[in-house]
């Protein structure tokens, strides 16, 4: 009894996981518009085009935003905001001889 009750709750707590990660993935796009069916007036068309467009617009927007370097984002990392640090990397020092 006590194993049936142990695995029923694995189970059931395996697909709790799964429904919340799918449930992550539900709300991160828009639904594309449903095209009209059938013979429709051009006022059905232009409302349809308007929202196409304005659906490719949300699905193509451009991210804005500055991307950090790879070596600033690990010397921010490792020591932190200040700016006083050398975060070249030593290859670009030039060399002593």
């Amino acid at each position: 009894m006590a194993g049936t009750l142990r695995s029923c709750t694995v189970v059931l707590a395996v697909v709790l996981c799964v429904l919340f990660y799918l449930s992550t993935f539900a709300d991160a796009y828009p639904p594309k518009p449903e095209p009209p069916v059938g013979d429709v007036g051009p006022e059905e068309m232009a409302k349809y085009h308007t929202a196409l467009r304005h659906y490719i617009n949300l699905i193509t927007r451009q991210r804005y935003g500055k991307r950090a370097a790879p070596e600033a984002a690990v010397a921010d990392l490792l020591f932190g905001n200040d700016s006083e640090q050398d975060v070249r990397p030593r290859a670009e020092d030039s060399l002593p001889w």
